[in-house]
């Protein structure tokens, strides 16, 4: 532990004595900015502690991305995917009619890895007076489908039909995981950044403090 000495007598005391315990003088502390840690808040070591700084931001960083960018990758899928279904069923349906379908039952129920039951609904609807069946090939639980649909037919044949496969909702699901993974990204580096900026400052302030 590091001694003090005494102004009055000048005489070794510790550091954490008030008073003198020769002549009873008050003492004055040693500095705690530059001691207590003993920190060298010289201008090498100030660049070497920036350097180590900006070195553990780009390891964050790196770590960050690494961490976000399978989130990334599932929302762009989900886009893209719902995205280009859209786009193939409205050009398929280009001149179709529309009427609606009701669930009649489940078709091609097979089990997951995890042992959950998924299903393709089964629709019929009526085209002048004859009725059809047919199925968005969405594989789900039973409680992902509605009870009706809308169905788009070709009127020359409607036997051929397009059905909403449930593309919206695969769309939405992939722009929340964008924005939530976006979100995440941008909090976290703004996060980083004001602890840098932090640390920069409390060694400017104790290099002023130390001159």
């Amino acid at each position: 532990m590091d001694n003090i000495k005494c102004p009055n007598c000048e005489q070794e005391n510790q550091s954490t004595n008030l008073r003198c315990i020769y002549c009873n003088a008050e003492l004055k502390p040693i500095e705690q900015s530059s001691n207590f840690l003993n920190v060298d808040y010289s201008q090498e070591n100030i660049k070497v502690i920036q350097s180590n700084t900006k070195k553990a931001g780009h390891i964050a960083n790196i770590i960050l991305i690494i961490i976000l960018i399978p989130w990334f990758l599932i929302g762009i899928a989900f886009v893209g995917i719902s995205s280009y279904s859209m786009m193939n069923d409205s050009s398929k349906a280009k001149g179709y009619l529309q009427t609606e379908g009701k669930l009649v039952d489940y078709v091609d129920c097979q089990y997951d890895e995890d042992g959950v039951e998924l299903c393709n609904g089964l629709y019929e609807y009526t085209v002048d007076g004859t009725t059809y069946k047919g199925s968005p090939n969405l594989l789900s639980n039973r409680s992902g489908f509605k009870s009706t649909i809308t169905v788009k037919y070709n009127p020359n044949n409607p036997s051929e039909y397009v059905m909403n496969s449930g593309w919206n909702t695969l769309l939405i699901v992939g722009i929340i995981i964008l924005v939530i993974a976006l979100v995440i990204f941008i909090s976290v580096k703004k996060t980083l950044k004001n602890m840098a900026k932090k640390i920069n400052e409390t060694v400017k302030d104790n290099q002023v403090a130390n001159t």
